[in-house]
């Protein structure tokens, strides 16, 4: 009988001690598995912040590029602007100085018989100048249009004085100022 209680005890004692072990093995089970979820969760959201920052630094370089064509673009056309109106600006001078030599060719050839030649030449160099004059109205701005005008006005044959080389160094002024980058 002694054997017999202590084989009972043996096993129950085993059984004790294996159902102590299921449940300590359940509780690091349950244990791991709550660590392995909350590193899950963890790298969850360090990937998605990671991913969040990745998109943020996408936009910024995109609008940053952007930024960069549009000033690229803006200077592009006001150098193509100033490109523009610096050869209708010197087309002009040209035209105006033709016509001052004209002019004085004219002046100089009255009463010969060269006079009707050299006024029809002084005609089609101030003709030349409206032209030139039309592309620096277009052209602008107001400043340099007005100075044009007046540098033309300073060639009329009925103009008085030597109206031509300030009115001249107005109009070379306000050109200088219109192509100096702002």
């Amino acid at each position: 009988m002694t054997a017999l209680v202590a084989a009972g005890a043996a096993i129950a004692g085993g059984g004790l001690t294996g159902w102590f072990t299921l449940s300590a093995a359940k509780r690091q089970a349950a244990a791991a598995w709550a660590a392995g979820e909350r590193q899950a969760a963890a790298a969850w959201e360090a990937g998605r912040q990671q991913a969040a920052a990745a998109w943020d630094a996408g936009q910024l370089q995109a609008t940053a590029q952007l930024d960069v064509a549009r000033r690229t673009l803006t200077e592009q056309t006001l150098a193509n602007q100033r490109a523009v109106r610096r050869a209708a600006y010197v087309t002009f001078l040209s035209r105006t100085d033709s016509a001052q030599l004209a002019l004085t060719a004219w002046q100089s050839a009255i009463g010969t018989s060269e006079e009707t030649a050299r006024r029809r030449e002084y005609d089609v160099a101030m003709g030349a100048v409206g032209e030139a004059l039309n592309v620096v109205r277009l052209e602008g701005p107001e400043a340099v249009t007005v100075a044009a005008e007046a540098l033309r006005n300073s060639l009329s044959a009925s103009a008085l004085g030597p109206q031509h080389p300030v009115t001249q160094r107005a109009f070379l002024e306000a050109a200088r100022a219109a192509l100096t980058p702002v």
